[in-house]
């Protein structure tokens, strides 16, 4: 599959630069045998024009962040939950307040999607912000990203008009990374609804179009490529109640044109498993935040590995374990079915007296998580062509060592990775492409659920793939020249009728 050289830059500074010209000294200049290599391409004339242009014929973008990739604010005391980290917690540990806000909610009873708390997504992170010993770290999330696209000619939403633009063309959708991704792409869809009605508006007024059919294109890094390859299938709605699959009928392709994937662990990755074992560690200069508290989000469950790939198997004995299954956790005693997390459970549930009474509300928010999870795994694994007028584009990292396989020794219920694969340090390559060849036995050419339009292989690590000179060239390329049924049908009626320029 050839990879197109097309748009690059992730600053202004590099965008200034790419018009510069070639140097008339550079010795690759009409050679047939120079093996010279660049770190970023030119920004020729074509490129140049389809950056500049605006109109119906270029499809709004939206950004979709993966976990962890949105701050969350208790919108009752104002406080940020997720997003600011201070040296404190190096040195004394997190608060009994901000594990309690972290934690996803848990009630026996009561449905994942009825367990609410006062804590919501309000922006996106598109700087991590660290503050240790008085100094200001400021780690770069999702800003290249909003870079490259501002660069290839998108408006950011999030702020002001830039002179001679007409209106808006970047949206970041933010939601709370800790709640079940169907719910989340309920939400999803109301916020397509809503920029849709808003372009319409302004296509109306400007170009004289009459409720125009707005198009997206979708660039999803991370688990948010699952919330968005699960609303391309079933739109907005939920699964089903009584846990069978749902009709597949692709509902969020009436609103989606290009769908592009960024590092997304399609078929989920081991490091779910052992941070719900072991517990998280964000930054290596703060302490890990507990197996249970992370337990509680329902997400981190719909991103474990699937049972087929073997990802985690018994010591000595190679038994597949099913992490889909309870009794598994509750024979090792991980995460929530581990009784000695009771300390955090007392801090989660503070209404709760008695031990038992917490390890049984414990125990039901991991059923349903699981139950939830498996739902959610096998309702994305159903094969069935997309409409053909979708374009599902992959962007994967290759060059870093990924958790592969963990052994658990029955015995303890330590669970230790063992093998290693090709990936971007934590999404495997392999998980990525939806490759079900993996922990099976292997057979030519690849076997996925998922008719990808493309692949593109980074040398990168899993936030990295979005700073590479490569991914910059490619996802402008994809976006702004590489036509699906629905843009070609689209540029000859504007043609026709003469409805692609401002009044």
């Amino acid at each position: 599959m050839e990879i197109h050289r097309f748009l690059s830059g992730c600053a202004a500074m590099a965008f200034v630069a790419l018009f510069s010209g070639c140097n008339s000294t550079d010795p690759a200049i009409g050679s047939y045998n120079s093996c010279k290599v660049y770190d970023k391409p030119l920004f020729g004339n074509i490129a140049r024009k389809s950056a500049e242009y605006q109109g119906p014929a270029r499809n709004p973008v939206i950004v979709i962040h993966g976990f962890l990739g949105a701050r969350l604010k208790n919108h009752v005391t104002g406080k940020t939950v997720w997003g600011d980290f201070t040296g404190r917690e190096a040195f004394n540990g997190y608060s009994n307040e901000h594990l309690r806000q972290l934690s996803h909610p848990m009630g026996e009873g009561k449905r994942l999607d009825q367990l609410k708390d006062n804590v919501y997504a309000y922006k996106l992170l598109s700087k991590f912000n660290v503050k240790l010993l008085g100094i200001q770290f400021h780690v770069d999330a999702y800003n290249k990203l909003i870079q490259i696209l501002t660069i290839a000619g998108y408006v950011p939403s999030h702020r002001p008009l830039p002179e001679g633009k007409k209106f808006y063309s970047l949206f970041t959708f933010y939601y709370d990374w800790r709640r079940d991704l169907p719910e989340n792409a309920k939400r999803l869809d109301h916020f397509i609804s809503k920029k849709r009605k808003y372009l319409q508006h302004e296509y109306e007024k400007l170009y004289g179009l009459k409720n125009f059919d707005v198009q997206f294109d979708i660039i999803a890094h991370s688990m948010g490529g699952l919330l968005s390859r699960y609303y391309l299938r079933y739109g907005g709605d939920d699964l089903p109640a009584d846990g069978s699959l749902p009709d597949l009928e692709w509902k969020g392709s009436k609103y989606i044109d290009k769908l592009i994937i960024v590092g997304t662990p399609n078929a989920g990755y081991l490091d779910t498993c052992v941070e719900l074992v072991n517990g998280l560690q964000v930054d290596p200069r703060a302490p890990a935040y507990p197996p249970s508290v992370i337990g509680t989000f329902a997400t981190y469950y719909q991103m474990l590995p699937l049972t087929s790939t073997r990802s985690v198997i018994e010591k000595g004995s190679g038994k597949n374990i099913d992490m889909f299954d309870i009794r598994n956790w509750i024979k090792y005693k991980w995460g929530l079915a581990d009784p000695g997390q009771d300390k955090y459970l007392k801090i989660m549930l503070p209404g709760v007296k008695k031990k038992s009474q917490r390890y049984m509300i414990a125990l039901d928010h991991l059923r349903k998580c699981l139950a939830r999870a498996k739902q959610f795994t096998e309702a994305m694994r159903i094969y069935d062509l997309p409409p053909k007028d979708i374009a599902m584009i992959l962007f994967a990292g290759d060059a870093v060592k990924t958790s592969r396989q963990a052994e658990v020794d029955p015995q303890t219920g330590k669970l230790t990775v063992t093998k290693y694969e090709a990936g971007d340090g934590k999404v495997l390559a392999s998980s990525a492409r939806m490759d079900e060849r993996e922990g099976r036995e292997w057979v030519p050419f690849m076997q996925s659920p998922i008719n990808w339009r493309a692949v593109i292989h980074l040398k990168a690590a899993h936030m990295g793939i979005t700073e590479s000179y490569a991914f910059a060239d490619n996802v402008s390329y994809y976006l702004l020249s590489f036509p699906t049924p629905k843009q070609s049908k689209l540029r000859k009626y504007l043609k026709e009728t003469k409805k692609n320029r401002v009044k």
